[in-house]
């Protein structure tokens, strides 16, 4: 698929989309949490206004500190942080910043794009779906202005297959040791693989291991889907309260 006429047009496209959102209540800055610079650096370069740009940084951290700060009308996150997790900065964004927008970019398997799809993200994309046919990103700017949420269809399909199956988790509260307990709180809280080590005061080794067989607990295969799942489940909550 040849994308040069799409990135051509994209110019054209963000000025429609910026209109539609000059006309409602959503903020005109914008935040972005990416652990692809080379995504970053085309997220600066399609931005007509460069002083629109509020930060863009690369951990869950990072923007958590930003957003304390800075408070823009719009975050844009990736899935996959260099630390932390993309779903649930999302999570935190809208606690702390009341009228944010939030926009989730999903590269992963069809779990993730379910998850994701759960969220309270007001637009999921999957990364494919950007420059398709169609315009999603235009439709998920007019889609934002409206005030209303946006799932791409790579999202949609997913979401809809998903509701055919059966979840066995949903069937009741799976069976956690204090460990994994703690460690569940710990993912929450954004902490990699060796923070959490160090924490439990257990070997690199050991804290993998346990997060394997709480993935497995959970009926999961990702940290980010960890962090979905024990907030759906209320086996914790953000900020620890």
């Amino acid at each position: 698929m040849d994308l040069l006429p799409n990135f051509r047009s994209t110019p054209k496209k963000f000025r429609t989309a910026q209109s539609w959102l000059l006309s409602s209540d959503v903020r005109l800055s914008v935040g972005f949490a990416c652990s692809n610079r080379l995504m970053l650096m085309g997220f600066y370069n399609m931005t007509l206004n460069k002083q629109r740009v509020a930060f863009m940084v690369t951990t869950e951290q990072e923007s958590l500190e930003r957003l304390a700060t800075i408070r823009p009308g719009v975050l844009i996150v990736s899935q996959q942080l260099e630390q932390g997790s993309g779903l649930a900065l999302v999570e935190k964004a809208r606690s702390m910043v009341s009228d944010i927008r939030t926009v989730l970019i999903v590269n992963g398997p069809p779990d993730d794009l379910v998850e994701a799809g759960r969220s309270t993200a007001d637009a999921v994309l999957f990364d494919a779906d950007c420059f398709v046919d169609g315009d999603p990103l235009v439709s998920m700017f007019r889609t934002l202005a409206q005030g209303q949420p946006y799932r791409s269809n790579s999202v949609v399909a997913a979401l809809e297959a998903a509701s055919l199956g059966r979840e066995p988790w949903r069937d009741g509260l799976p069976d956690l040791n204090r460990r994994e307990l703690e460690m569940v709180n710990l993912l929450v809280e954004g902490l990699g693989d060796r923070e959490i080590a160090e924490r439990l005061e257990v070997s690199y080794e050991t804290a993998r291991s346990r997060g394997k067989v709480l993935r497995r607990k959970l009926g999961v295969s990702s940290r980010a889907q960890v962090v979905a799942k024990a907030l759906q489940l209320g086996l914790a909550r953000l900020g620890g309260r």
